[in-house]
């Protein structure tokens, strides 16, 4: 879904930056059942101050932004308790925040004014880590797993014209990178992918692998993708089926070497393959997404969707929940949980498949 997750971010950017101006519950223990179980909490959280849960700190708490008295206030929520504790606050306008791989740190993109934004990386414990200041642009960001004090940024400008550069957050320097591709992503300290397509627009490109040390160092790792995505120890390609009736999710090895193919129903709209939301877990090595029930034209109908959960290893699938509709998905670092929605604001427990609200819900989303 490359041209249509860019075009998303293109235009939310665009916007904000115009607009500047359960607790756990005892119970008996016995040899079959645990002896404590967790049920996630709704707060009490005030619609009006509640913008959005912008990922996972850890099993137990995630990272809020709240907006109070013309500041934006960032809290850690534990789900199952509902307490509180504010890390930071800033009076600038957010564009985008983004929680490191490891979670001990957050970048935040933000407009002091309309000539001026900043980068800020925050630690959850609220202190100011590096802070550099960047022309207003559109940019994403792609974080380094393996070195947190590295990390891409891919401008657009509304031609589709890209430039990746790669910014050293501990020294501040920020360097183009020479790449034919803004769809990129690291794959270790110093090596990445990057799907190199005809033109942006395009839905198939050929993944390589590349040196960002070294410009020479190029070397084709699969041919003829939808798109990709990198966890720690697994490479992820979508790739068309014979039939194109079809797409295969297609897992691979550090080395590249397929080890498990999922095919699930292709559906598509007007710009062509249409990718649903997933989420490939770091840690728990399993993959999260929405599967069509056939294979045809998208709608604007919901509940198009089943939600499947893959574990690559087992070689086995599982529908968790039918009849959704397709939004954005993040599991837990543990794998029992999932944040589901544009705003994140419910959760989903994989186990017992229940969706609970974590704020008080809203008739009208702002």
């Amino acid at each position: 879904m490359d041209k249509i997750r860019i075009g998303f971010i293109i235009t939310i950017l665009g916007l904000l930056f115009l607009s500047y101006g359960c607790k756990n519950e005892e119970i008996p223990a016995n040899k079959e059942t645990p002896a404590t179980t967790n049920k996630i909490k709704t707060s009490n959280i005030q619609s009006k101050d509640f913008q959005r849960v912008v990922g996972w700190i850890d099993d137990e708490n995630v990272l809020l932004q709240l907006r109070k008295d013309r500041k934006i206030i960032f809290e850690s929520l534990n789900v199952f308790t509902g307490k509180r504790h504010q890390i930071y606050e800033t009076a600038n306008v957010i564009s985008e925040v983004i929680i490191s791989p490891n979670r001990d740190r957050f970048l935040i993109y933000s407009a002091k004014s309309k000539d001026m934004a900043v980068l800020d990386i925050i630690s959850m414990s609220g202190s100011l880590m590096s802070s550099k200041e960047v022309k207003p642009q559109n940019i994403e960001f792609s974080w380094n797993q393996d070195d947190q004090d590295k990390m891409f940024m891919t401008t657009f400008d509304t031609d589709w014209n890209y430039q990746v550069f790669q910014w050293d957050i501990s020294s501040g320097n920020v360097a183009k990178l020479n790449t034919h591709s803004p769809f990129i992503s690291w794959y270790s300290d110093n090596l990445f992918v990057s799907n190199q397509k005809a033109t942006p627009q395009q839905d198939r490109g050929d993944l390589f692998l590349e040196d960002a040390r070294d410009k020479s160092v190029k070397n084709l790792i699969v041919a003829d993708i939808y798109q990709f995505a990198v966890s720690a120890n697994t490479l992820l390609t979508t790739e068309p089926s014979k039939d194109e009736k079809s797409m295969i999710y297609n897992f691979r090895t550090i080395g590249f070497q397929s080890y498990y193919k999922y095919e699930a129903p292709r559906v598509y709209d007007e710009l062509g393959t249409f990718f649903p939301f997933y989420d490939l877990n770091v840690e728990q090595e399993s993959f999260l997404t929405f599967e069509p029930y056939e294979s045809k034209k998208l709608t604007n109908h919901g509940g198009e969707f089943k939600l499947i959960k893959i574990d690559p290893k087992a070689k086995s699938a599982k529908t968790i929940l039918e009849l959704v509709n397709n939004e954005p998905i993040l599991t837990s670092p543990n794998g029992e949980y999932c944040l589901y929605g544009y705003l994140f604001d419910q959760i989903i427990d994989l186990k017992t498949r229940d969706m609970t609200y974590l704020t008080q819900r809203r008739d009208k989303m702002y």
